[in-house]
């Protein structure tokens, strides 16, 4: 979950991606090569990843730049392998690329909403064999996905915007205490979480979530919500002051304030989950992929992408060399106050959960 800023991320149930199969590959653009190749290119349209190198795709923007940097192309340099990149990451044009055996895509970075029981079907399982996961933080490698790194949704705020500290997700939902407008994504998963927590419900208890709670909780702010859609939105918002208070992701809205934007992060109860690689089902560079993965996960790999944007390593070998200045900033220097994001929760109930929200933010 960290996308372009001129992308919007849709969570697609299993019945939508169904619905979207038949649009996916038009007006596939690859966007670049790391590595060898150099250069642009467009995708082998024709029947597979049968292409020089591999294809990675991701989320674009600074998040892609950062895995680009961190992994892409020193991995390119050492093995001599050409890595073409595609942007941004849709599930539907996955799904259409496997049932139509048209595999452009070998290595994707998919959201904590994508890789399983629901959509395995369309992924190769993973080659634990080539892909160490032991070193992997508990609950973060599975069948068919794999963690590349840890992300948290945590409260920022605008020191401009807002007299004192907000403490904790009940200072989120305390519009008399801090008034001004509230920055929320404009999905369920996530926002129901922050909803829940800002309505006093312990981590402990805080699955399976009660949504008609979460949603009364949400009412009580509702005209002070600002949505957004894409990662780069959150931080205009909160960099500009439209609102004082957002639930957003750590990396972005640490790019803020690197960028010198008047904006900090309360990281009590920050919501800890995760983005994850996958390689689509039928890519004929299978083991190649896995190669790569295995390549990005490693322990003397996997902390580089901090050094590029502050999301944490999965690695707990890789954990203790990232750069002392950097680790502060990073979720697993809050995994003690941190709440862990149950991604099968919500690929059991995804579906019915998304209606009930969207009725509400049309209501």
């Amino acid at each position: 979950m960290k996308e372009s800023g001129s992308v919007t991320t849709v969570m697609l149930s299993r019945r939508e991606f169904l619905k979207l199969g038949g649009a996916g590959l038009a007006g596939a653009t690859l966007l670049g090569a790391a590595g060898c190749g150099g250069g642009r290119g467009g995708g082998d349209r024709g029947g597979g990843s049968a292409g020089k190198g591999l294809v990675f795709t991701s989320y674009g923007g600074s998040f892609q730049r950062a895995q680009d940097k961190a992994w892409l192309t020193p991995y390119s340099k050492q093995t001599g392998t050409e890595i073409r990149q595609d942007s941004p990451t849709d599930y539907a044009r996955l799904q259409s690329m496997v049932e139509n055996d048209k595999v452009v895509w070998d290595v994707v970075d998919v959201g904590n909403d994508f890789g399983l029981q629901s959509t395995a079907d369309l992924l190769e399982p993973l080659d634990y064999s080539v892909i160490d996961k032991e070193p992997i933080l508990e609950g973060y490698a599975s069948s068919h996905r794999i963690a590349c790194m840890l992300y948290a949704n945590v409260l920022a705020y605008n020191t401009e915007q807002v007299e004192g500290t907000p403490s904790s997700w009940g200072d989120f939902f305390d519009i008399a205490k801090f008034p001004g407008g509230r920055g929320l994504h404009k999905i369920p998963s996530e926002t129901l979480e922050v909803a829940l927590l800002g309505d006093g419900v312990s981590p402990e208890n805080l699955y399976p979530l009660d949504v008609d709670r979460a949603i009364h909780k949400l009412d009580t702010i509702k005209d002070q919500i600002v949505w957004w859609e894409d990662a780069a939105r959150s931080q205009q918002q909160i960099a500009n002051g439209e609102v004082a208070l957002i639930s957003a992701w750590n990396g972005r809205m640490q790019t803020e304030i690197n960028a010198g934007a008047p904006v900090k992060i309360q990281w009590n109860q920050n919501l800890q989950t995760a983005d994850y690689l996958v390689v689509p089902k039928g890519t004929s560079r299978k083991g190649e992929a896995m190669k790569l993965i295995a390549y990005c996960l490693s322990g003397e790999n996997n902390y580089r992408l901090s050094n590029f944007i502050e999301y944490a390593p999965i690695n707990k070998e890789s954990i203790p060399k990232v750069d002392p200045q950097v680790a502060p900033k990073l979720p697993t220097a809050h995994r003690d106050v941190g709440v862990t994001y149950n991604a099968e929760w919500w690929d059991n109930n995804r579906e019915a959960v998304m209606k009930r929200f969207n009725k509400w933010v049309m209501s």
